[in-house]
């Protein structure tokens, strides 16, 4: 990759968080973690970050909640974001499409389709 990009992950879950970073450090971007909704929320604003990755089931805010925050804000509205997430019944990618989300990837994932899905994402 010729750039860094900065990549924001949400996931209340500390094991997710460590493989998203391991399946990633090998990219060479710049990732920061969010323990919660809320604290994505507020890293998002801060840093509009290049992609999102979002679980759905968190406290504080669900990663429905998040994107509709993310998608409702000038600076973010374009961001690509992809869930990561368990909820991957048609009814949640059909609510996903809706609120915006640009990808889908259901745990568990492996580290390669986790790489490959956020190099793709980024070359878009």
């Amino acid at each position: 990759m010729d750039t860094q990009r900065l990549i924001l992950t949400a996931d209340d879950n500390a094991q997710i968080r460590m493989l998203v970073k391991a399946a990633l450090r090998s990219l060479g971007h710049e990732l920061v973690e969010a323990v919660d909704g809320e604290q994505a929320v507020e890293l998002a604003f801060e840093r509009t970050p290049d992609l999102v990755l979002l679980d759905v089931t968190m406290p504080k805010l669900d990663g429905w909640e998040v994107l509709h925050f993310l998608r409702h804000r000038p600076e973010t509205a374009s961001v690509p974001v992809m869930m990561l997430t368990t909820a991957a019944q048609k009814v949640d990618l059909e609510h996903g499409a809706s609120l915006g989300c640009n990808d889908y990837l259901t745990k568990p994932f492996s580290p390669g389709d986790l790489r490959t899905h956020v190099e793709r994402m980024l070359a878009e």
